[in-house]
């Protein structure tokens, strides 16, 4: 009997699965035992071709060569990054000894389809099966190897028909309005667009201008204060507290409400609140950002480590809040593993003896992909927990207390109504008496409230008379919206389907790149900037509407359940595509409009540096070195490394000396600095991105070296 291939998405899982499986023999990118080879991409090896890589004449943009779309099977491609990993794993595909392959990749649609895409490339067609491993821990992964799961079966199936429906289209999607923006809607300056990106821009924009729009205006309420010790506020006939916009209103009201009122009606309710859900990302994201100001990518990048690294938590990137019935058989090792330090004390009051199976957290029927987050069974568990630093103990701390929560009672408490009728007007009391903390004990916020139901109101009757100790006038103003926080980004993005648990956090740090910076996050809130405000601006309705997004998913998941063919819902998506390509097309949009025209006109203005040597057109600086705005091609680019300055070039024109620092050393180590002696321009011939030859002209300079004097 032959050996049996494993294939991991990362190196440090494919370590940890070799000792697991016995397999401690060390080879180039991959290890070996009496059984098992174990290797491992690196992420992607394999991705879709760029269009130039199709046919040369994508690579200049035009209008006339959009739509643009390629059969999957002709657009595959070895990652030239990682090639060398893909040959190590197509030669183990291919040894004579290996009889069957373990897909041993991140459980998930996008890594099943990084490992079925390696696959198909190597032709392997070896019989294959799935480990589907919720922790990296010894047990997780012996668990996940007693129980792998058929690669034909329905469930991966459907999976990886999403997988290539979602990578296709944003592959389509990305190559079609990118330079159908670009050329339609940019003046000098490459636009990207994102199926993702674009929508959120648009919603953090919107809020951005409501915020802006919105005028404060001045209210008034009325409150009266009991004898009794406790408060009342006028509300209308909707029991909402009403809002006077003239203070008169509310002074006339206040004159009538002095003296006493009657009881109308008194509602004493007994409330049971059972725990939380259980973490899956999203929530542990709003969490983090709402407690510590925690960016999303920052929580998924802890999360990822203590998976990955420390090994004390299940698979992160979950939208799952619940648990299997597998897991309940073994949960009460999960908290085993935690009983140290604080968690000792809380996991103590746990009756381990007469645990349930409770439907509102452990259900089979709403586990997707991954269960909920949770510690993992680990022996090490406190020695690890010892060696994290702060921001991973909380994170840490954040799930095992959610999941000691659900063993707790629940939180029981009477929550109080009153309605009191004052000289005809209303006046509504609410308050929250606690019987019983339950599960809330374990949270330091245990009591958070509204201040208007931390009141104590006492016991009466329907028809009691009240008497008013004092009446008051409450100044207050309208507010306008919050900005997008770290909480509240990640909500709107569940709302709309925007993205999922695996890549919201890149989308949003995407949003944010240097480069391009359409967003901007300062103190944990998040704003558009002028360039993201140019952008979305430029950008059609049909674009941008954050509910695309929704339609989007909505018909990825029926490719899944076969409801939807794969090819019929990219037709569709390309049926679109080149609607909207006529559409744009057809549209009158002047220079003055397009997003960068106001810049490169500044830039024009202002970037004048002198006079061409050859043809005595005006030199400008550009974005990656200075350029003759003549028909010559005279052009001073990148010197060893280095763009110089713009006054640098204006002294290099008026046949000045410069002196330039931090060059680049042939052999690739060090800089050096030296003079640069101006000598006139020389020719030079180079090819277009067409592939026609030119010639051109460039500065001619010597290099003078500094010296130091020997002592």
């Amino acid at each position: 009997m032959g050996k049996i291939l494993i294939v991991a998405e990362k190196p440090a899982a494919g370590q940890d699965i070799a000792r697991v499986v016995g397999a401690g023999e060390k080879h180039n990118g991959y290890m070996e035992g009496e059984h098992y080879v174990v290797t491992w991409a690196v992420g992607h090896l394999i991705g879709l071709k760029q269009p130039q890589e199709h046919d040369e004449k994508y690579k200049k943009w035009s209008l006339a060569n959009l739509p643009i779309s390629f059969e999957l099977s002709d657009s595959l491609k070895i990652l030239p990054q990682t090639r060398y990993q893909y040959k190590v794993i197509r030669d183990l595909i291919h040894r004579d000894d290996i009889d069957m392959l373990i897909n041993a990749g991140d459980a998930g649609r996008e890594g099943y389809l990084i490992q079925e895409w390696i696959y198909r490339m190597a032709e392997c067609r070896l019989p294959k099966k799935v480990l589907w491993a919720s922790s990296l821990t010894k047990a997780g992964i012996q668990a996940a190897m007693d129980n792998l799961k058929e690669n034909d079966h329905p469930e991966f199936q459907g999976m990886l028909r999403e997988a290539e429906a979602r990578a296709e289209a944003d592959y389509i999607l990305g190559f079609n309005y990118s330079p159908l923006l670009t050329l339609t809607r940019a003046y000098r300056q490459t636009l990207s667009y994102g199926r993702c990106q674009t929508p959120l821009l648009q919603l953090v924009y919107l809020r951005d201008k409501a915020i802006q729009e919105f005028k404060a205006e001045p209210y008034w309420t009325v409150e009266v204060t009991y004898t009794k010790g406790f408060k009342g506020i006028l509300i209308g006939e909707d029991e909402i507290g009403q809002k006077f916009f003239q203070r008169n209103a509310a002074e006339a009201v206040l004159g009538k409400s002095s003296g006493a009122g009657t009881v109308l009606a008194y509602e004493r309710n007994g409330k049971k609140e059972k725990a939380p859900l259980l973490y899956n990302l999203a929530r542990l994201q709003q969490y983090m950002g709402r407690r510590y100001c925690f960016s999303p990518d920052k929580t998924l990048e802890i999360a990822q480590a203590l998976y990955e690294k420390h090994k004390i938590l299940s698979y992160p990137r979950t939208d799952s809040q619940y648990l299997s019935m597998d897991v309940y058989d073994e949960i009460a090792e999960h908290l085993k593993s935690c009983h140290f330090g604080e968690f000792a004390t809380a996991i103590d009051r746990i009756d381990f003896a007469n645990l349930q199976s409770d439907k509102s957290y452990f259900n089979d029927l709403k586990v997707t992909d991954h269960h909920a987050l949770i510690p993992t069974i680990n022996a090490d568990m406190e020695m690890t927990y010892a060696s994290l630093v702060e921001d991973e103990k909380r994170v840490f701390d954040a799930v095992v207390l959610s999941l000691i929560a659900i063993f707790y009672p629940a939180y029981e408490y009477d929550a109080v109504k009153i309605i009191v009728d004052i000289d005809g007007n209303r006046f509504k009391s609410a308050g929250t008496t606690i019987r019983r903390l339950g599960y809330r004990q374990l949270f330091k916020n245990a009591t958070d409230r509204k201040k208007d139901e931390l009141q104590i109101l006492p016991d009466l009757l329907e028809g009691d008379c009240l008497a008013v100790a004092s009446t008051s006038i409450l100044d207050k103003r309208t507010e306008p919206p919050n900005k997008y926080n770290d909480e509240t980004i990640v909500k709107v993005m569940e709302k709309y389907g925007i993205g999922t648990s695996a890549t919201r956090a890149d989308i949003i740090k995407k949003l944010q790149n240097p480069q391009r910076q359409f967003v901007v996050r300062e103190k944990g809130k998040y704003s558009v900037t002028e360039l993201g405000k140019e952008y979305i601006k430029i950008v059609p309705e049909e674009l941008k509407m954050p509910e695309l997004t929704q339609q989007f998913e909505a018909n990825l998941k029926k490719v899944n359940a076969g409801d939807l063919s794969k090819e019929d819902f990219l037709d569709s998506l390309l049926e679109d595509i080149t609607s909207n390509i006529k559409k744009l097309m057809s549209e009158s949009f002047p220079d003055e409009k397009r997003i960068g025209y106001v810049a490169a006109k500044q830039r024009e203005s202002t970037e004048y540096l002198g006079i061409c040597p050859k043809c005595g057109a005006e030199v400008k600086a550009g974005q990656y070195g200075a350029y003759c705005t003549g028909k010559c091609g005279m052009y001073l680019g990148k010197i060893r490394g280095k763009i110089l300055t713009g006054e640098q070039v204006s002294a290099l024109l008026r046949g000045q000396k410069i002196y330039v620092a931090g060059l680049k050393k042939k052999e690739g180590l060090g800089t050096y600095s030296a003079y640069f002696i101006p000598e006139g321009i020389e020719e030079y011939s180079y090819t277009t991105v067409e592939g026609e030859q030119k010639q051109g002209w460039r500065f001619k300079f010597s290099m003078e070296f500094k010296t130091r004097k020997k002592r």
